[in-house]
């Protein structure tokens, strides 16, 4: 079964041969993308389904990868059945906004606040190497205009390109995550961005639909501070599958951050959790837990708002340096790894919701 969804790899014309003879059993899958992260799942999924049927000595089990033919062929056929599911759950769609397709990517998240200062750049950049770093392929598209920070802590520069079919290539960072960022485009990163609402709706647009992000697991989306022209772009015309809320233990942080979930509420985005970031300082030498920003309170806060609690993060001086430096890659924390883990998981689970149980036809392979 697929691991994600549940659907049989029979189902999605994934098993292309099989041998038996003399108790010795053969399979042969083919895989959508070559190299995916769940490869080996698959293959011992098979190995031990295989091996509780009796007389079998033994079990080979070998992977290949579809023609863009077959792929596409699956990709229609999963859009037939997808289009008779129910609709997604999703809020509707303000007058004169157009909801933008998800195209080759498979899951879409925002990571707000509402709060300026807390992080939410931080945690954009470290679930996204995080990410990469287990095999997934990985884009990060900075919404925040006036003050987007995304291309400097991952250590990218220079002016992205189009291809031969017009759509702009975003760069690429030393691990090979996908960057996105205004500060990329303009001729002087240091001028100001001095602009009104319908321009900065069309920008973030452009900054998604004009890119060709390619096949994609994961589109992490850096929103600017507040709930005003630029979060509301991004939940009404990007198809989210969900947002993380970052926050810090000030109770001013709180009671702003509370906005951004209840506009995220209000338009029907899935909140996939809280993270609470600055948690605390541990003291270098003696190791003591130091509450720099007060008590922390991120559990609590998580629970009043009816959210689930991803986890604390220290305020660890590493981080500041790394991000200095666009070296933010090599930063990683069993902290951080646990929210990865959760994040994959509870986006796994909204695609399976909004899908009825069928596999949504991307062009890359489904994922844990």
């Amino acid at each position: 079964m697929d691991p994600e969804i549940g659907r049989s790899i029979v189902d999605l014309k994934m098993v292309r041969d099989i041998t038996v003879g003399d108790g010795n059993v053969y399979v042969k899958i083919a895989l959508t993308v070559a190299h995916c992260p769940l490869a080996k799942t698959l293959q011992t999924d098979v190995e031990n389904a295989v091996r509780k049927l009796d007389a079998v000595k033994s079990v080979k089990v070998e992977t290949t990868t579809m023609s863009r033919k077959e792929l596409d062929e699956l990709k229609l056929q999963l859009q037939a059945r997808t289009s008779q599911s129910t609709p997604s759950k999703i809020g509707p769609i303000g007058p004169g906004i157009e909801r933008l397709e998800k195209r080759g990517v498979r899951s879409i998240i925002a990571v707000i606040s509402g709060k300026g200062g807390v992080g939410k750049s931080f945690v954009t950049s470290t679930l996204a190497s995080e990410l990469k770093r287990r095999g997934y392929e990985v884009g990060v598209l900075d919404a925040d205009l006036t003050g987007p920070s995304i291309a400097k802590v991952l250590g990218v520069s220079g002016k992205p390109h189009k291809d031969p079919q017009g759509g702009i290539v975003p760069l690429t960072t030393r691990t090979g995550v996908k960057v996105m960022s205004i500060n990329l485009v303009l001729e002087d990163p240091s001028m100001p961005v001095v602009w009104r609402g319908p321009i900065v709706n069309s920008v973030i647009r452009q900054l998604y639909w004009d890119v060709d992000w390619g096949d994609l697991h994961y589109l992490l989306v850096d929103l600017p501070p507040g709930t005003s022209d630029a979060p509301l772009t991004v939940f009404q015309s990007l198809p989210l599958d969900g947002v993380i809320v970052v926050s810090s233990p000030q109770d001013l942080a709180s009671m702003i951050v509370s906005k951004a979930v209840n506009m995220a509420k209000k338009m029907g985005i899935p909140i996939f959790g809280l993270v609470e970031n600055l948690s605390y300082l541990k003291c270098p030498g003696c190791g003591e837990k130091v509450n720099l920003f007060g008590e922390p309170k991120g559990e609590k806060f998580a629970l009043t708002l009816g959210v689930p609690f991803l986890g604390a993060i220290p305020l660890d001086p590493a981080i500041a340096q790394l991000s200095d430096q666009g070296r933010i890659e090599e930063y990683s924390s069993s902290i951080i790894v646990d929210i990865a883990d959760e994040l994959r998981t509870r986006a796994a689970r909204q695609v399976e919701q909004l899908t009825q149980g069928l596999p949504i036809a991307w062009s890359i392979d489904p994922i844990q």
